[in-house]
Protein backbone atom coordinates (compact mmCIF):
# COMPACT_ATOMS: atom_id res chain seq x y z
CA UNK A 1 0.00 0.00 0.00
CA UNK A 2 1.36 2.97 -0.63
CA UNK A 3 2.59 5.53 2.25
CA UNK A 4 1.14 8.99 2.06
CA UNK A 5 3.50 12.01 3.90
CA UNK A 6 2.59 12.20 7.37
CA UNK A 7 3.36 16.20 7.77
CA UNK A 8 3.50 16.21 11.75
CA UNK A 9 5.07 13.45 12.12
CA UNK A 10 7.84 14.35 9.60
CA UNK A 11 8.28 17.63 11.58
CA UNK A 12 8.38 15.70 14.99
CA UNK A 13 11.33 13.19 13.19
CA UNK A 14 13.47 15.94 11.71
CA UNK A 15 12.73 18.93 13.39
CA UNK A 16 14.86 20.88 10.89
CA UNK A 17 11.86 21.37 9.10
CA UNK A 18 9.43 21.98 11.73
CA UNK A 19 9.28 25.91 10.46
CA UNK A 20 5.68 25.66 8.76
CA UNK A 21 6.95 28.97 6.75
CA UNK A 22 10.06 28.16 5.68
CA UNK A 23 9.26 24.36 4.45
CA UNK A 24 5.28 24.51 3.79
CA UNK A 25 3.43 21.23 3.38
CA UNK A 26 3.18 21.91 -0.67
CA UNK A 27 7.29 21.52 -0.17
CA UNK A 28 7.58 18.72 1.79
CA UNK A 29 4.61 16.95 -0.54
CA UNK A 30 6.38 18.18 -3.99
CA UNK A 31 9.56 16.98 -2.30
CA UNK A 32 8.04 13.61 -1.14
CA UNK A 33 6.84 12.73 -4.34
CA UNK A 34 10.73 13.20 -5.58
CA UNK A 35 11.67 10.81 -3.10
CA UNK A 36 9.43 7.79 -4.70
CA UNK A 37 11.60 7.97 -7.35
CA UNK A 38 14.74 6.53 -5.39
CA UNK A 39 12.59 4.47 -2.68
CA UNK A 40 9.45 2.71 -3.42
CA UNK A 41 6.46 3.34 -1.27
CA UNK A 42 4.59 -0.22 -1.47
CA UNK A 43 8.07 -2.10 -0.97
CA UNK A 44 6.50 -5.48 0.97
CA UNK A 45 10.05 -6.80 2.06
CA UNK A 46 10.73 -3.83 4.82
CA UNK A 47 8.23 -3.60 7.75
CA UNK A 48 5.89 0.07 6.86
CA UNK A 49 6.84 1.72 9.36
CA UNK A 50 10.60 1.46 8.45
CA UNK A 51 9.24 2.09 4.94
CA UNK A 52 7.81 5.65 5.97
CA UNK A 53 10.41 6.41 7.71
CA UNK A 54 13.08 5.99 5.37
CA UNK A 55 10.48 7.77 2.85
CA UNK A 56 10.93 10.66 5.69
CA UNK A 57 14.43 10.27 5.30
CA UNK A 58 14.64 10.91 1.80
CA UNK A 59 12.43 13.44 2.05
CA UNK A 60 15.15 15.32 4.81
CA UNK A 61 18.27 14.42 2.37
CA UNK A 62 16.25 16.09 -0.86
CA UNK A 63 15.80 19.19 1.51
CA UNK A 64 18.96 19.57 2.85
CA UNK A 65 20.98 19.05 -0.66
CA UNK A 66 18.29 22.07 -1.85
CA UNK A 67 18.72 24.23 1.13
CA UNK A 68 22.79 23.85 0.66
CA UNK A 69 22.55 24.76 -3.71
CA UNK A 70 20.21 27.59 -2.35
CA UNK A 71 22.28 28.94 -0.21
CA UNK A 72 25.31 28.80 -2.65
CA UNK A 73 27.43 26.25 -0.71
CA UNK A 74 29.37 22.94 -2.04
CA UNK A 75 28.52 19.95 -0.93
CA UNK A 76 31.84 17.88 -1.70
CA UNK A 77 34.75 18.15 0.34
CA UNK A 78 37.41 21.22 -0.75
CA UNK A 79 40.69 20.18 -0.49
CA UNK A 80 42.42 23.21 -2.00
CA UNK A 81 40.97 26.82 -3.19
CA UNK A 82 42.90 29.68 -5.07
CA UNK A 83 41.80 33.10 -4.81
CA UNK A 84 43.41 34.70 -8.04
CA UNK A 85 42.14 33.11 -11.51
CA UNK A 86 39.51 31.55 -8.67
CA UNK A 87 40.61 27.49 -8.63
CA UNK A 88 38.40 24.89 -6.11
CA UNK A 89 39.45 21.41 -6.01
CA UNK A 90 37.78 18.31 -4.46
CA UNK A 91 37.90 15.49 -2.23
CA UNK A 92 36.77 12.60 -4.55
CA UNK A 93 34.64 10.00 -2.47
CA UNK A 94 35.99 7.80 -0.18
CA UNK A 95 32.73 5.40 -0.27
CA UNK A 96 31.80 2.50 -3.04
CA UNK A 97 30.25 5.03 -5.57
CA UNK A 98 28.34 8.13 -6.80
CA UNK A 99 25.22 6.34 -5.16
CA UNK A 100 26.83 6.89 -1.77
CA UNK A 101 28.56 9.83 -2.34
CA UNK A 102 25.27 11.60 -3.00
CA UNK A 103 24.25 10.17 0.35
CA UNK A 104 26.79 11.03 2.02
CA UNK A 105 26.15 14.53 1.11
CA UNK A 106 23.73 15.12 4.08
CA UNK A 107 23.25 13.41 7.52
CA UNK A 108 20.16 12.68 6.78
CA UNK A 109 21.14 10.55 3.76
CA UNK A 110 24.17 8.90 5.56
CA UNK A 111 21.06 7.76 8.07
CA UNK A 112 19.38 6.01 5.28
CA UNK A 113 21.85 4.69 3.99
CA UNK A 114 22.44 2.74 7.18
CA UNK A 115 18.37 1.98 7.40
CA UNK A 116 18.14 0.65 4.03
CA UNK A 117 21.68 -1.16 4.83
CA UNK A 118 19.77 -3.17 7.94
CA UNK A 119 17.36 -3.57 6.42
CA UNK A 120 18.10 -5.23 3.02
CA UNK A 121 20.79 -7.93 4.89
CA UNK A 122 20.19 -10.95 4.58
CA UNK A 123 17.78 -10.74 1.44
CA UNK A 124 14.10 -13.05 1.26
CA UNK A 125 13.12 -16.08 -0.71
CA UNK A 126 9.74 -16.37 -2.31
CA UNK A 127 7.93 -19.51 -2.55
CA UNK A 128 9.06 -23.36 -2.64
CA UNK A 129 9.56 -25.13 0.73
CA UNK A 130 9.49 -23.52 4.40
CA UNK A 131 13.49 -24.76 4.54
CA UNK A 132 14.26 -22.40 2.33
CA UNK A 133 13.79 -19.93 5.10
CA UNK A 134 16.01 -21.02 7.21
CA UNK A 135 19.22 -23.07 7.56
CA UNK A 136 17.45 -26.14 8.21
CA UNK A 137 15.03 -27.71 7.00
CA UNK A 138 11.73 -27.29 8.48
CA UNK A 139 11.63 -30.65 10.78
CA UNK A 140 15.05 -29.17 12.83
CA UNK A 141 17.11 -31.62 10.68
CA UNK A 142 20.10 -30.13 8.83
Amino acid sequence: MPIDLNIPTFRVNFPLYADETAYPDVLLNAQYEIGKCYIADNDCTMPEVCREYALQAMLAHLLYIRDQVNAGNNIGVITQASEGDVSVSLASPVVDGEWHYWFNSSPFGRELIALLGVQSVGGFYAGGNPERLSFRKAGGVF
